[in-house]
């Protein structure tokens, strides 16, 4: 039975295709997809990710495929699988500010005390895909567009309105301000929105520059040209807090996002269990 599976696990691998490896090898798709599923508990290792319109190999899928090249050392080797000492990958994907504040840190920590296991970061501000983009675990700012992945929540942000003293004495601020007066002042803003406690969504009505990250709304801010809404840990060297007499911005989770709870990797458990805990 095992030489028959693996040589199914080699046809949908090469073809990343459940339909055209059943074809080849001359079987249902249906029996195909509860073979593989086989072999995955049998193995205890998750070998695809899978969703209605791709497949993708996870680091054992590579790992095993790469064995099975040579079906002699498959045979000697297989059953080792998971014994394997060898260094093991994991593919993230984090926001640039997220990763410079509180990830980056976090990330080297659990680099420095687990040698076996590599870490591959991609850093954007866009949305990658799990599958087409060959990522094993992502860091996303709630809140979370309704999907089919699994999310944990990690950590919580909270935002405040600041701005540098220079623009803050300019504008005659002392003590708090409506809300009026703080949507008519210059702002700067990034792509997201600013969210209030109570749920809503407020624009300021004089935008003077919009970034794309919150390093850049953060430096503009410090050299005087608007009010911002950044993260708590990011109002320092040289811009201060504003009070909003009635608004509060909201507070934002930060989360580990990945395809599938069942036979999630151990080495990705456990960074994402290093990272609640930290």
């Amino acid at each position: 039975m095992i030489y028959n599976d693996l040589a199914l696990f080699t046809a949908v691998a090469r073809h990343l295709n459940f339909s055209e490896a059943a074809a080849r090898i001359g079987i249902p798709l249906s029996r195909a997809s509860r073979r593989i599923a086989e072999l995955e508990d049998h193995l205890g290792v998750k070998l695809f990710e899978r969703t209605t319109r791709q497949v993708r190999l996870t680091e054992e899928g590579r790992r095993l495929l790469d064995l099975c090249q040579d079906p002699i050392e498959a045979l000697q080797s297989v059953a080792g699988l998971t014994e394997d000492t060898t260094r093991h990958t994991i593919r993230i994907t984090a926001p640039p500010m997220a990763v410079q504040d509180r990830i980056g840190p976090l990330l080297l920590d659990f680099a420095a005390e687990n040698p076996d296991i590599r870490i591959d970061l991609t850093t954007s501000n866009t949305i990658l895909d799990f599958f087409r983009d060959n990522v094993d675990l992502a860091f996303r700012v709630g809140p979370l567009q309704e999907s089919g992945l699994v999310a944990r929540k990690l950590w919580t942000l909270t935002y405040s309105f600041c701005a540098s003293d220079s623009f803050i004495d300019a504008q005659g601020i002392d003590g708090p301000i409506a809300l009026d007066h703080l949507l008519a002042l210059p702002a700067l803003v990034s792509r997201q929105p600013w969210l209030m406690q109570s749920g809503a969504q407020i624009k300021p009505h004089n935008i003077t520059h919009e970034f794309d990250t919150l390093d850049m709304v953060a430096g503009a801010a410090r050299r005087g040209m608007g009010i911002a809404i950044l993260p708590r840990d990011m109002v320092a060297d040289g811009l201060r807090e504003v009070s909003v007499a009635d608004a509060q911005p909201t507070s934002r989770d930060m989360f580990a996002v990945y395809p599938s709870r069942r036979l999630l990797p151990a080495r990705v458990r456990k960074l994402i269990d290093f990272m609640a805990i930290s």
